[in-house]
């Protein structure tokens, strides 16, 4: 099934460009309709005001909040999260024109939204009826407050794949050359399909089975033989690949693994072992999102 309806998650970070030139190569690729969604940060919150010196009011009458925080010390600027607010629209602004611009050039169909701090189901519902949601990496280092998306939400809330690109370096277009991590689970068979308008095109697909014993790796075999003729049928040229992680970490020997072969991505499930919410998204999922250096389409 091709993408027809494609989300992509824009906000104040450096890498926002970026992910909208990648939505909008994919939206193209597939003439689907493209969802900008546009993320405020976090609110800056204002300084609380400094101690009064204690001056009595009847000096000169009484005193002013802006006078009494000047007395204190420094004066008080109400007007600074006006300010950042106001700096936050003009971002938006810029980024709705230059997405509004380029539909147009691309002969697309596409609507912008904006959502504040927090308003995930909001979001929820928008992806909800995405075929694929596009959304950025961020750093550890949050100063911006950016970090209220997480792509473990639009997985397993709206149940929607998800395409995670790396905050460190360029990345328009995907699906050239694609590394399959593939275990047999449910989670792994879900990223898979969800991947097929991907990587129609490929050039290169590597299947990856990365088993704890060779003796594991043996037994599944003719499972991993499976899914590489499968993906033949779909016109995919793939190849299957076996290794044991042998204390070495799965998301390790992916990220390495992506390397050598100079992958565009990395397709995986999000899987777990148990039933609490904390534990839906961890593990290696985590693990390779948090140091991904291409990117990675997730389902769950």
């Amino acid at each position: 099934m091709a993408l027809r309806d494609i989300l992509v998650c824009l906000d104040a970070a450096s890498t926002g460009d970026g992910r909208l030139a990648l939505a909008l190569n994919l939206a193209q690729a597939g003439k689907a309709h493209l969802t900008a969604v546009y993320t405020l940060p976090k609110p800056h919150e204002s300084a609380a005001p400094p101690a009064r010196l204690g001056l009595p009011p009847t000096v000169l009458g009484p005193a002013s909040p802006d006078g009494a925080g000047a007395i204190g010390g420094e004066p008080i600027s109400a007007a600074a999260p006006v300010a950042s607010a106001a700096r936050e629209t003009e971002r938006a602004k810029g980024v709705e024109q230059r997405f509004r611009e380029a539909l147009p050039l691309r002969s697309l169909d596409g609507e912008w939204q904006m959502l504040n701090h927090g308003e995930t189901a909001e979001l929820i519902h928008l992806a909800s009826a995405a075929d694929l949601v596009v959304l950025g990496q961020y750093p550890d280092d949050d100063s911006d407050g950016l970090i209220w998306l997480q792509p473990d939400d639009v997985m397993i809330d709206a149940g929607r794949p998800v395409l995670v690109i790396p905050y460190a370096g360029a990345f328009e277009h995907v699906g050239k050359r694609v590394l399959i991590a593939w275990n047999g689970t449910r989670e792994a068979t879900r990223a898979l399909h969800d991947a097929l308008p991907l990587i129609g095109g490929a050039e290169a697909v590597t299947v990856l089975h990365i088993g704890a014993r060779q003796a594991d790796l043996e037994h599944d075999r003719p499972w991993l033989d499976r899914i590489v003729h499968h993906l033949a049928r779909h016109g995919i040229p793939a190849h299957p690949e076996e290794s044991p992680h042998e204390g070495i970490s799965i998301s390790d020997l992916l990220l390495s693994r992506a390397a050598d072969l100079g992958a565009d991505m990395i397709v995986a499930g999000a899987y777990h072992h148990s039933q609490l919410r904390e534990s839906l998204f961890g593990g290696v999922s985590r693990d390779l999102l948090d140091h991904m250096t291409v990117p990675v389409l997730m389902s769950h």
